[in-house]
């Protein structure tokens, strides 16, 4: 799926649903947060990854920052050591590939993917895979994609 980039557009509440995601929140905590109820910000949630032409949440939050419809989110000063192995996963897991899709791309089986996925959100501190992408980012791990206006995105 292709978007056209100069007319995406969050209105003010998915953009809230989506910086709760880049947060870490949980659906249910977002829904907490804004006084909603959880099946209106899982609405919220698949109408802007239709817009972005996102898989998963992981890719909506990745899109997001990339196409500026969310704060990006502050630098670390201190640095993490992240192992070839795990670093590797960093752009794959922000496309919203499975495991199963992950060993395939990788020559890894699916167990060892899911170890190195789990370690790898230990050691950025992240809470889901949405979470994943703003403390890769965060740490200089995950680069924004430099796409001009225009250009399409691909899920």
């Amino acid at each position: 799926m292709t978007v056209n980039t100069s007319t995406v557009s969050f209105t003010s509440r998915e953009r809230q649903v989506v910086q709760g995601l880049a947060e870490g929140l949980t659906t249910r905590a977002i829904a907490r947060r804004l006084n909603r109820q959880l099946g209106t910000v899982r609405h919220h949630i698949t109408t802007a990854k239709k817009k972005v032409g996102a898989k998963g949440q992981a890719a909506l939050v990745d899109c997001s920052y990339d196409l500026g419809l969310i704060r990006p989110p502050a630098r670390e000063h201190n640095t993490v050591y992240v192992p070839p192995e795990q670093r590797t996963l960093i752009p794959l897991l922000a496309r919203s590939l499975t495991n199963i899709e992950i060993a395939t791309e990788t020559k890894r089986s699916p167990a060892q993917v899911g170890r190195n996925a789990r370690q790898l959100l230990k050691t950025l501190d992240a809470q889901s895979r949405a979470h994943l992408v703003t403390r890769a980012r965060q740490h200089g791990l995950r680069q924004a994609a430099r796409r001009p206006i225009g250009t399409p995105v691909r899920a």
